[in-house]
This record gives C-alpha cells, sequence and structure tokens, in this order.
C-alpha cells in the first residue's frame, strides 16, 4: 500500500491574508474571560486595516474583551481535496459605539436577529496565515 502524496505548507503574505479575511463573513474571535478562554463564532468585515465585528450591547465579548488581547481566526478546508488556508489576526479588541467618530464600518449582515449597534474592532498587531494546496496527481 503505497504512502497518499502530501503538499507542502505555505505561509501566507500579510496581502494575501487580508484578501482571504475580505472573501469571508464569519470566522471565530478568541479571549480570555473570567470563565477562561472563550470562542465563538461572528459575523465580521474588514475597514482600516482591522476587523470590526458587530455585536449586541450585552454581549461578553464587549464586557469582557473591550481594550484586552483577542485572537480572531478565519479558514476554509476542502477535505475531499486535502486543501485548507487558515488565517490568524492576534490584535487588541476596542468597543466602538455608535456615535463615536472615527473611521466608517464596513457593512456588515448579522445573521442572528436583534439589535447590534455596537462593534468590536480588533486591531492587529499580527496577521499570519497559512495555506496546504490541492495535491496535485
Amino acid at each position: 500500500m503505497s504512502t497518499p502524496a502530501r503538499a507542502e505548507l505555505h505561509t501566507l503574505s500579510p496581502a494575501e491574508c487580508w484578501a482571504l479575511l475580505a472573501s469571508r463573513e464569519i470566522g471565530r474571535v478568541a479571549w480570555s474571560g473570567p470563565a477562561g478562554p472563550t470562542v465563538l463564532p461572528v459575523n465580521y468585515g474588514i475597514a482600516e486595516d482591522a476587523v470590526w465585528i458587530r455585536t449586541s450591547a450585552y454581549a461578553a465579548l464587549v464586557r469582557e474583551a473591550d481594550e484586552s488581547p483577542v485572537a480572531f481566526e478565519v479558514d476554509d478546508v476542502d477535505p475531499a481535496a486535502h486543501a485548507a488556508w487558515s488565517v490568524l489576526v492576534r490584535g487588541t479588541a476596542h468597543v466602538r459605539f455608535p456615535d463615536d467618530r472615527g473611521p466608517t464600518p464596513p457593512e456588515v449582515e448579522t445573521w442572528p436577529a436583534g439589535p447590534r449597534p455596537l462593534w468590536v474592532v480588533v486591531v492587529p498587531s499580527e496577521i499570519t496565515g497559512r495555506r496546504l494546496p490541492p495535491v496535485e496527481d
């Protein structure tokens, strides 16, 4: 029995990472809160070299992560082709209120019902990514 071919893992440039982030609308944000590490799926957008997460005023992310270190991750996997990519943003979360002045937030459609008047803006200190291309026959 032969060993299946394996592809080389490639490091993505920051520009490639930003392009992949901009190509999706769901990611995961992670922070360490009073109950320990928390990871949640969120709708997001990209603007001003930052990740913008639209959320409710009473969200745990707002209560626990403002001005704190967070991680944000987006990925895509093709199990049939054994191909995948992932982008990881490490940075600081900043809660932004609707009347705050500054950059214009991106358009973000939130999937859950209910008002989402606040933004959590993840300002990156580091952005990294990896891609595993499909295996060539």
